[in-house]
């Protein structure tokens, strides 16, 4: 890429030699340092790229080998420069360009974010722009070895952070503690604390780690009943109680619970049919300002509309403070449609089955599923209870009088 940089700036030719000796001509270039590439034999006569330095050193050579040259085309800053030479605004606005592309090399312009989860990316931004880190600061001004302990002091989930600068972007790349939920309430197992019920149940099973149990398996609970006291009574040798040791009442409790489920889809609905005609508009934002490129006006009655926006990068990571966007509208028509009793009803599982999916996800278990599927005139109904089995309690704050 150096040197075909360096042949554009100096220039070169593409020429055609005819008659004479072609080997004698090529000997004689070779012999006085000029070079030729790009060789090619075409219809009788050979063509090649010579430099604009060497092109002048070859009228004596093509002479003594009886050769004539013709020029076929011209490369080179040396033809651009002489063929634009009378507009002299084209060259002041490209030299205004390169200014002005040096001057916002040295401001931050594109922030990234890599390997978070428990914390979002707008978290992360809030306390960047809280401590002046964001688009159209200084690079200068940026400590990413600082940074990047400001970031693991202000969130305790990141067990490893780094920042590094590249070009006009900031990349941040960080690492979190996957059980920081059990980190931090290991931390608290010191404060007195009752376990208390935080749902309706029938306890399945119980395993205490600490405290004294109030309920067993099979107990039904309420909501706010106690299931582990946080304390633990003294005795001496005759079985007396001489004194309460509190603490931080831990147990895993799972209750078999009750969930009451219902969903409705309508047998007649109104729904949308694309008719395939679409309409885009392409514009130019900078900061909160936006300019639209001329574009046909949107005569679309209803339709939806699907934004795309990318920020320009001249170079692997050098970005501007532009971005070029495109808004496409999709024309659709509201159609009334009737759904049979079979459709009606494999959606219906299906909206059940996501439900279902996603309650999983959660770690509950599913102990039991009562959802039956009705029709009437309207609707198709699917309505029932869920059994789960999901862990539950909560830790209740206590005196230290008992």
């Amino acid at each position: 890429m150096f040197k075909e940089l360096w042949q554009y700036k100096k220039g070169c030719l593409r020429i055609r030699v005819t008659g004479g000796s072609y080997d004698r001509f090529l000997n004689l270039c070779a012999n006085h340092g000029i070079a030729l590439w790009n060789l090619e034999y075409h219809d009788g006569a050979y063509e090649m790229d010579i430099s604009l330095a060497g092109f002048r050193m070859l009228r004596p050579l093509a002479k003594k080998s009886s050769s004539r040259v013709r020029i076929l085309e011209r490369h080179g800053l040396p033809f651009f420069l002489y063929r634009y030479r009378k507009r002299k605004m084209l060259f002041f606005g490209m030299l205004l360009g390169i200014i002005l592309l040096y001057g916002l090399s040295g401001f931050l312009w594109n922030i990234d974010i890599e390997g978070n989860g428990k914390v979002t990316d707008e978290q992360i931004y809030r306390y960047l722009e809280s401590v002046d880190i964001k688009n159209g600061c200084r690079l200068s001004g940026i400590d990413c070895k600082e940074l990047a302990a400001m970031l693991r002091k202000e969130f305790d989930v990141f067990t490893w952070v780094s920042v590094k600068q590249e070009g006009t972007r900031l990349l941040v790349q960080v690492k979190e503690n996957t059980d920081v939920g059990e980190v931090a309430a290991s931390q608290q197992t010191d404060d007195p604390a009752d376990l208390v019920a935080d749902k309706n149940g029938t306890i399945v099973s119980m395993i205490t780690r600490r405290g004294v149990p109030q309920v067993a398996a099979g107990a039904v609970v309420k909501k706010g009943d106690l299931l582990v006291k946080g304390v633990l009574e003294i005795v001496d040798d005759t079985g007396e109680v001489t004194g309460y040791q509190f603490c931080h009442a831990d147990a895993d409790v799972f209750l078999k619970t009750s969930y009451e489920y219902e969903d409705r889809i309508a047998l007649i609905r109104e729904e949308k049919q694309y008719t395939g005609r679409t309409m885009r508009e392409y514009y130019i934002k900078t900061g909160s300002c936006s300019f639209f490129l001329p574009h046909e006006k949107n005569t679309f009655a209803s339709y939806d509309m699907v934004t795309d926006i990318n920020q320009i990068c001249l170079f692997q990571n050098y970005y501007l403070p532009l971005s070029l966007g495109k808004k496409e509208y999709l024309e659709y028509e509201k159609k009334t449609v009737k759904l049979d009793e079979k459709t009606a009803a494999s959606e219906a599982e299906s909206h059940l089955y996501k439900f279902l999916t996603e309650i999983q996800e959660k770690g509950v278990q599913i102990f039991e599923n009562n959802v039956k599927i009705e029709f009437d005139e309207r609707y198709c109904i699917a309505k029932g209870s869920v059994i789960l089995i999901e862990k539950a309690g909560k830790s209740v704050e206590r005196t230290t009088a008992e």
